[in-house]
């Protein structure tokens, strides 16, 4: 293939093609079942790794190095079973919404039929090569999904969980640690950290700390929402003309969480796809007021990142094909220091800058240096002794997606590093800095270097 077109691009745009469709699907075009553990996607996957692995495109080539790396170490084997946003619930919901009733019993017989029966066959594969899911994990994920699917809750409780194996860090499997430090990269988009750094800092950053006991906490979930939609409105009406040189039409989507996925989420989150902020309201009793403003800053400037680069009009592959978590995370962890009242030398008040915080020593606790469940928990709670519910959410955030939870703060750092090299060298104004950082899509910080450069 001529080089030219060995392009991020190109590959975007065949990579949207993988997804093993049945005859049903290819006929009625109206819904993909992505089932991504299949032996015919992982087949064509691999193939278009083959076909592009020597390009000269930057982003490209950073992608297919994980690709590369994917395939030698079978690293679709470590995370087949999630609990923290089950893909399981999250899927069955998707599916069973569908407006159609036509297609609604298309996708959930593919649901049941296809789908499971992979995520089934993959486990078998994994319990092989001794790439096993934590015990605790297996007994959280069964509650889970006992009434979506009976087919794989019955395989877990008979079989499976009897393989499964007592430690919960990714080094206790076979490579882990290298692949730990392989997710690193990837999820860090680029930047050469490691996982000891990583684990030092976050104790650096906490070594000061002093409990704040005098937090104040909602009393309802209504309250909880009106004063979301309060602060979001105050967002869009006097933070983004002091830092930005766009401003979106409309105002920020604020919503709460389905009630079926509350247990398995965060407190808030975006979903670009939908374009909405949604507030899990069964936290009101664990969000406290003191840190609210941050958290919503956080997830409106998300859906500001993506209305801008939509409403700029890039191209799909580079709003939702490039791959640096840490930029979209860190760039709206960095957005949360210009709340009105943020002290940077006193930020130990804000819940969630606390977390991120014990994100970089918990994280690579667990997957690098084998901490127990029990130690993780313990850790934590000396911190946010009052966030129990949301800290139970986090450690399974690190086991079932390890290094995904470092994007947040080593982010943001590395945005902060680069503003004030910026602004020190007087090529703009913050206004300019913020427009540079977020106009060319979600490019990796190895892009976003030479471009700053």
């Amino acid at each position: 293939m001529n080089k030219k077109k060995l392009n991020f691009e190109n590959y975007y745009k065949e990579k949207n093609k993988l997804t093993d469709l049945t005859p049903k699907q290819i006929k009625t075009k109206k819904y993909n079942l992505k089932d991504y553990l299949s032996p015919v996607y992982l087949k064509k996957k691999y193939n278009l790794y083959l076909k592009y692995k020597n390009t000269d495109d930057i982003e490209l080539k950073f992608n297919l190095d994980y690709i590369k790396n994917f395939f030698k170490y079978k690293i679709y084997l470590y995370t087949i079973i999630c609990t923290y946003y089950n893909p399981i619930i999250f899927d069955y919901n998707f599916y069973n919404n569908n407006k159609s009733k036509k297609i609604i019993k298309e996708l959930m017989n593919d649901y049941h039929n296809k789908l499971i029966k992979t995520i089934i066959n993959r486990l078998k594969e994994g319990a092989n090569l001794k790439i096993t899911i934590p015990y605790i994990m297996c007994v959280r994920f069964m509650e889970q999904i006992k009434n979506y699917s009976k087919e794989l809750y019955d395989y877990i409780k008979d079989d499976y969980i009897k393989k499964c194996r007592k430690t919960i860090g990714l080094c206790h499997l076979p490579n882990g640690k290298k692949i730990y430090k392989i997710l690193l990269k990837n999820n860090l988009g680029g930047l050469k950290k490691t996982p000891e750094e990583i684990h030092n800092l976050g104790i650096s950053l906490l070594k000061n700390f002093k409990p704040n006991n005098k937090k104040t906490f909602f009393k309802s979930r209504e309250k909880l929402f009106k004063e979301c939609k309060k602060i979001a409105l105050y967002i869009y009406n006097n933070i983004i003309d002091k830092y930005f040189h766009y401003k979106p039409v409309q105002l920020f989507t604020i919503k709460p969480v389905h009630k079926e996925i509350e247990k398995t989420t965060s407190t808030a989150y975006y979903e670009p796809g939908k374009d909405i902020v949604y507030i899990n309201l069964s936290h009101y009793k664990e969000c406290s007021k003191q840190s609210l403003y941050s958290l919503l800053m956080h997830e409106c400037f998300h859906q500001y990142h993506y209305r801008l680069l939509n409403d700029f009009k890039r191209q799909s592959y580079e709003i939702y094909g490039y791959n640096n978590g840490s930029l979209i995370e860190g760039f709206a962890h960095y957005m949360e220091i210009y709340c009105d009242d943020y002290d940077n030398n006193n930020d130990d008040n804000n819940d969630y800058s606390i977390l991120r915080k014990l994100r970089l020593v918990v994280d690579t606790g667990i997957n690098y240096y084998g901490w127990t469940y029990n130690k993780a928990f313990n850790y934590m709670i000396k911190y946010l002794p009052h966030k129990r519910t949301e800290i139970i959410n986090e450690i399974d955030r690190y086991i079932c997606h390890p290094t995904q939870s470092l994007w947040y703060l080593m982010g943001k750092i590395e945005i902060i590093r680069m503003r004030d090299k910026f602004l020190k060298e007087k090529k703009g104004t913050i206004k300019d800095f913020h427009h540079k950082l977020l106009i060319n899509g979600m490019m990796s910080f190895i892009s976003l270097h030479k471009i700053f450069n």
